[in-house]
């Protein structure tokens, strides 16, 4: 069931709420102005980050297009037209909007479910035991279910969008597309991708395949939505529909979106089942290019980190899915590298600060910038989906932000705020966020939905899967 806005979540806007510390302050305008929906969005008195590596901060105004989804102008020295809805926003900073550069949506009605049955004993066995199961319990209700909760959790922590991996074995044709309501209703945006597979059968392979290739046209204009070609593990897919992948992502020259190494079974099940490791299966079907997402790469040797750095692969680091696995260790001295969650949440900072203090742990340690470039990084593949810059805030940029609200206890700039994410900030600071140019969430608040009746609908989706997994288990 698709959620309504509610009458005071259409009005959320248009009035403040009593007693919020971080409440975004009433916009006005003059009375000439136009459909509240449409609307040149001015945010002004505020300080703005002009990206989260190598930017500026200083104090100035935003103005943002909501028909195109746009910056118009941004800097020290811009005003607000008469026309503009006007929010000032003293005291708050606003910066490119947060993106986690690979989730599992899917995944987001796990939190608080009952432990499997059996005990896995290493990491293809919590697949088996787990993860399998739950995907092949989905069905369209909580496929939809799922993208609300992921979705929704973002928005509080100030993520605006998402790269994810979906799985759903019992209901892949169309699948895409009902998590695209999820977005649409939400108003976030996302790089999506079917998890192509042969481990429930041969038949699984090419239907997942069609799958990504029918959504990928479909949304090739969307505003909030695009597509790209999944994959799951190499050893969970079979030569013939390895070949099949890489044909899609030619023909329809979109990235390959694929788990690379999590584990080591993933190269030992690999040589056994197809006599390649999973890197050499990638290289002899040209998928090794710099739009491909490598998700996690924890057991890459020396020279495969050299390939893939020499070909300006993207390789995702998902630190504290990593240590929950127990997988080991990303090697993160090499390569360009981004950040995702691997549907741990969709807290992106939390991810970012675990990135940071286990990779201290490394020998050579991780180097200090590095896991806010990685956040940078997923701000730049999101964008490149859409043909717009989301990692800047300048004129003719994507108008996706997040806003925090944050009294620094020190001296800030542009040059320490990751020692600021690091030391102190955290999703507490989040007061808000704007996708297109509207916001999502606003004091708190998301105002593009109705919360409280998209919560009844993943709660209920919850016990429905729980009780499917039962029965599969």
């Amino acid at each position: 069931m698709a959620v309504a806005r509610t009458r005071s979540q259409r009005q959320a806007r248009s009035r403040a709420v009593p007693g919020a510390e971080a409440a975004l302050p009433q916009p006005s305008r003059t009375p000439a102005g136009k459909g509240h929906g449409m609307d040149i969005l001015s945010l002004t008195q505020t300080r703005i980050l002009t990206s989260l590596t190598g930017g500026e901060l200083y104090t100035g105004c935003i103005r943002m297009d909501p028909k195109t989804g746009t910056i118009l102008e941004v800097g020290p020295d811009v005003v607000p037209h008469a026309l503009d809805m006007v929010v000032p926003l003293p005291g708050h900073i606003v910066m490119p909007g947060w993106v986690v550069g690979h989730t599992h949506l899917y995944s987001a009605l796990a939190r608080g479910m009952p432990a499997p049955k059996r005990s896995p004993a290493n990491f293809v066995q919590t697949l088996e035991y787990l993860w399998w199961i739950l995907d092949r319990a989905l069905d369209p209700d909580t496929v939809y279910a799922s993208g609300l909760a992921g979705l929704l959790q973002g928005a509080h922590v100030g993520v605006t969008g998402v790269i994810d991996h979906h799985a759903s074995p019992e209901c892949i044709s169309g699948s895409l597309a009902t998590l695209q309501r999820a977005f649409e209703e939400t108003r976030m945006r996302g790089l999506l991708c079917y998890e192509v597979t042969d481990r429930n059968g041969t038949h699984e392979g090419p239907a997942g395949i069609a799958e990504n290739r029918r959504f990928a046209r479909d949304a090739a204009r969307n505003p909030l939505v695009r597509g790209c070609i999944g994959a799951h593990a190499s050893f969970t897919i079979n030569d013939d529909t390895f070949d099949q992948v890489a044909e899609a992502c030619t023909e329809l020259d979109l990235p390959l979106h694929i788990h690379l190494l999590e584990d080591a079974a993933d190269r030992s099940e690999s040589v056994r089942l197809y006599g390649k490791d999973p890197v050499r299966r990638l290289a002899d079907r040209g998928l090794i290019r710099p739009m491909d997402l490598l998700a996690h790469g924890v057991h890459l040797t020396g020279d495969e980190l050299k390939l893939l750095a020499d070909h300006d692969v993207t390789l995702i680091h998902n630190a504290r899915s990593n240590m929950n696995n127990r997988v080991g260790r990303a090697p993160l001295t090499r390569g360009r590298w981004q950040l995702g969650t691997d549907g741990i949440d969709n807290d992106i900072v939390a991810e970012l600060r675990a990135a940071y203090f286990r990779g201290r742990e490394d020998n050579p340690p991780v180097d200090f910038m590095a896991p806010l470039a990685m956040m940078r990084e997923s701000q730049k593949t999101l964008g490149r989906a859409f043909d717009l810059v989301l990692d800047e805030l300048k004129p003719g940029a994507g108008a996706d932000l997040t806003i925090i609200r944050y009294d620094e206890p020190t001296p800030l700039s542009a040059d320490n705020f990751a020692g600021h994410l690091y030391f102190g900030l955290d999703a507490w600071a989040v007061a808000g966020t704007v996708v297109r140019g509207r916001f999502v969430l606003r004091d708190g608040q998301v105002v593009t939905c109705d919360e409280a009746a998209a919560m009844e609908t993943t709660r209920t989706g919850a016990a429905r899967l729980y009780h499917k997994m039962e029965a599969l288990s």
